[in-house]
């Protein structure tokens, strides 16, 4: 039982196998099988079958067929080339090439496909390739006969057998319809648009340059059907520099599309105004059957008048001439006005200086860099503008003082940066007791005379601090 499975299973993947391999080129149903198949299975009494016996007297076939005897021009038509043997072939024919005058010739994908038949009674297998004909001028089409050449198999053996065999000639006429008669050139097809776009400002100047693209899309047949789309124009006022024209096609689902661009770049030569002209381009459209046009409109331009004159050298010396007379009478007048300028700058500083911002600034200077004498110094000039004090308002400012005096002339273990931090602090408070009783009293239109002779007791009664002997 185990046995009679396992072989079982051979037969069936020897039997897949031998179906993949001849799934492009498939081995006739008829094919007549080897003699020692023949010995294991028939006996030797069985007689051969007539259709293997047909088989082996068919010759290879090679047969061509257009889809149409007529067709518009630009118009797709398909040439169908069918290639059968009795038994397979190990390997793919070699077709001939087909060109023609005005005749685009195109494979398409999958243009290869396996086929099979039945002709008096004996099953063929073989190949069928398609070509899609674009005729790009009306006439007639005649592709002749030509000889293609096979490879197949031998009925009797299975020895590959190569030979040669006529391909019959076939023949079309390509036309223009009768509404597009006229059209010159004839553009037939499915859609056409034209786009522009315009690189650069309309308002130039003498140099400058504008830049032209012109693109055309056609779709349902080749962009090889496009005519030329931008004249170059020459002018005076312009000087064009064209592009090559670039052309693409593009493929889907076996429709033929593409475009055309071409690019023109126009320089300026001189003042004036100039125009890009219109384009228009009629087209029959195979699905309406009309005639239609495309078009892009035209681009006025505006340039830049002609440049200046060259330079007037006489009006430029005497310009210049009298920009050196007034350069010099300007010295002449800061030579003599600079000492009371510089006088007048002075008073202004002075003025600047002698505020009350000013001088409490200078106190604030000598406190940071702890310098004793200089501190004492910008007080007293300071106490100018603080009349409105009284001997209250300074114990603070004066005990601080004799601390720092204290901590800088003695051995005392005291830190000075602190007595001296004190001391700017007691400095701040007052300044604020001083700007308040000052706003108090102008209130009251009181305030006292600057400079007067109130005591100031910080300096009547605190000795100079002298320095101590250590």
């Amino acid at each position: 039982m185990k046995f009679t499975l396992q072989v079982a299973i051979f037969l069936s993947l020897l039997c897949t196998a031998s179906q993949a391999q001849n799934t492009l080129y498939p081995t006739p149903r008829n094919e007549p099988k080897s003699p020692e198949f023949i010995e294991e299975t028939q006996p030797e009494t069985t007689p051969v079958s007539p259709n293997v016996a047909e088989a082996n007297n068919i010759a290879p076939i090679v047969e061509t067929e257009l889809s149409e005897a007529d067709v518009i021009v630009g118009q797709p038509i398909r040439l169908q080339i069918k290639v059968l043997v009795p038994t397979y072939m190990p390997q793919p024919p070699i077709y001939p090439t087909i060109e023609l005058p005005d005749l685009m010739v195109r494979l398409p994908d999958r243009a290869t496909t396996p086929t099979s038949e039945r002709r008096d009674g004996a099953s063929l297998s073989g190949t069928i390739r398609t070509y899609r004909l674009y005729p790009l001028a009306a006439g007639a089409f005649e592709i002749p006969e030509q000889v293609l050449s096979l490879t197949y198999a031998d009925p009797d053996t299975n020895a590959p057998i190569t030979t040669e065999i006529a391909m019959p000639a076939q023949s079309f006429t390509a036309t223009v319809p009768a509404a597009a008669q006229d059209l010159d050139p004839p553009v037939i097809a499915a859609g056409f648009t034209l786009e522009q776009d315009i690189q650069g400002e309309i308002d130039l100047g003498v140099g400058d340059a504008i830049t032209r693209v012109v693109t055309a899309r056609i779709d349902g047949t080749t962009p090889v059907l496009i005519p030329p789309l931008v004249t170059a124009i020459e002018t005076p006022a312009l000087r064009a520099y064209p592009k090559e024209p670039r052309v693409a096609s593009t493929e889907e689902r076996g429709v033929l599309s593409g475009t055309r661009s071409e690019t023109v770049t126009y320089l300026v030569q001189s003042d004036g105004t100039a125009e890009l002209p219109e384009i228009k381009i009629e087209w029959y459209d195979t699905e309406t059957q009309t005639v239609q046009t495309a078009s892009v409109d035209a681009v006025s331009l505006t340039l830049a008048p002609a440049p200046p004159p060259p330079p007037d050298y006489g009006k430029i010396a005497l310009r210049s001439g009298f920009v050196l007379v007034a350069l010099g009478l300007f010295g002449l007048f800061l030579r003599r006005m600079g000492p009371r300028l510089a006088a007048a700058r002075n008073r202004i500083r002075a003025r600047l200086r002698a505020t009350e911002t000013a001088t409490a600034r200078t106190v604030r200077r000598a406190i940071v860099d702890q310098d004793l004498n200089a501190t004492y110094a910008a007080l007293e000039t300071w106490s100018s503008y603080a009349a409105v004090l009284d001997t209250s308002d300074w114990i603070d400012m004066k005990n601080a003082l004799v601390s720092v005096g204290s901590d800088t002339y003695s051995d005392s273990p005291t830190r000075p940066n602190s007595s001296w931090r004190i001391l700017a602090q007691n400095f701040d408070e007052l300044r604020k007791i001083n700007r308040n009783k000052y706003l108090a009293l102008k209130t009251q239109e009181n305030l006292p005379k600057l400079n007067s002779n109130l005591n100031i007791p910080i300096y009547l009664s605190t000795p100079t601090a002298e320095p101590v002997e250590r």
